[in-house]
């Protein structure tokens, strides 16, 4: 069994695509279309990282991640977040929610496994620390 990611998003070609690059990349994937219940999922299958799209329905980005970081059985799951959406407001927002990293969309060949990489790497030394 690989290392688990979550990988929520609502467009379902950015989130097939995501879960190929990192199925074939040789991670276990799971995938959600909203943030809704992302807390409860994030606690059952305990991902060693999820990656977060800002914009969906009922529960978006923003909301999801505010949830995972204020519960003490999430808190420590490093997020990446995957957006077009990269005014300096945004990005900001994020990091000051706790976000580990951001992926911008559409990301260059190689960027998404490669960011993941990295965040699973320091996160583990963070912890390790």
């Amino acid at each position: 069994m690989g290392i688990k990611i979550l990988v929520v998003d609502d467009e379902p070609d950015v989130r097939d695509l995501l879960a190929n690059l990192l199925a074939d990349a040789g991670y276990e994937i799971e995938e959600m279309t909203d943030g809704r219940d992302i807390v409860a999922r994030a606690t059952s299958w305990r991902p060693a990282l999820i990656i977060l799209d800002l914009t969906m329905p009922n529960v978006d980005g923003f909301e999801a991640l505010k949830l995972l970081k204020a519960d003490p059985r999430t808190a420590g799951i490093p997020v990446i977040v995957a957006s077009a959406q990269t005014q300096k407001e945004t990005l900001v927002s994020v990091g000051d929610l706790g976000a580990a990293d951001f992926l911008v969309k559409p990301w260059e060949p190689g960027e998404a496994e490669w960011r993941v990489g990295q965040c699973l790497k320091l996160c583990s030394e963070e912890r390790a620390a």
